[in-house]
């Protein structure tokens, strides 16, 4: 899968999993959790919260803090 595909699922998922008033950074940790579990070929490879701070950045702009 290219990266631009695997960004554009994350951001679909996303979407799809949160309405937009719980689309808060606190959930964010809740969707990481899901997709170790549910669709773990969305995150990338990584030791310590590297998996989670990509995801920040793949969902930059639809998440408020």
């Amino acid at each position: 899968m290219r990266e631009t595909e695997r960004v554009s699922a994350v951001r679909q998922l996303w979407l799809q999993h949160y309405a937009e008033d719980r689309r808060k950074g606190h959930n964010m940790l809740a969707f990481n959790g899901w997709l170790a579990q549910n669709r773990p070929e969305l995150l990338p490879p990584g030791r310590g919260d590297t998996p989670y701070q990509r995801l920040k950045s793949d969902l930059r702009g639809l998440w408020k803090g």
